[in-house]
């Protein structure tokens, strides 16, 4: 689910409507809550039960790992093709301080451009626009295609690894009485 909703999301444009953002997050949560529950039973399902609060803490850090680093990888990748593609775009025609500002942020570019539009240069101000939604979309589909990428090297991952099985553990095979059952009287000496 998470390589189709990263390639969907890879169309977006400044023109997308509200409703597609939000049919894409609809499906980016559907995918988590049928992903989320089914992905811990795998992982406490191999886990003895005297270790389940290993199992737990295991389940919750990695959880956290994958979304700490798929923000810091996937943020970089657009990072980087965001500030390579506005200078490109801008190719020199811009004062210092104005590309500087630019190269911040997408909201920056377009909060300069709008002051420059004020100020009485439209044409730049279109340039500094155009340039930064274009770099904008531009790191943001390749980002999407990164986390598709991703997303389908883990469902592979997970074919070739899962279901794994639990291992047996003496403590837990020791007594083999139902769970409602009496404990047995302790032996007098």
């Amino acid at each position: 689910m998470p390589s189709t909703r990263s390639w969907w999301v890879s169309t977006a444009s400044a023109t997308t409507s509200y409703s597609t953002l939000a049919a894409q997050m609809v499906v980016v949560g559907t995918g988590m809550g049928l992903t989320s529950a089914p992905a811990t039973e795998a992982l406490m399902g191999v886990v003895p039960r005297a270790k389940a609060g290993v199992g737990s803490a295991v389940n919750e850090a990695t959880r956290l790992l994958g979304a700490t680093l798929g923000v810091a990888v996937i943020g970089s990748v657009y990072a980087s093709l965001y500030a390579s593609r506005l200078t490109s775009a801008l190719h020199g025609g811009v004062p210092a301080s104005v590309d500087h500002a630019a190269h911040g942020s997408v909201g920056a570019a377009f909060a300069t451009a709008e002051q420059i539009d004020r100020a009485g240069q439209p044409a730049l101000a279109s340039a500094i626009h155009d340039g930064a939604s274009a770099a904008f979309f531009h790191g943001f589909a390749a980002a999407n295609y990164v986390a598709a990428g991703v997303a389908v090297a883990g469902a592979l991952l997970a074919l070739a690894f899962l279901p794994a099985h639990p291992k047996t553990d003496s403590d837990e095979t020791a007594d083999p009485r139902p769970l409602d059952s009496p404990a047995p009287a302790p032996a007098r000496a």
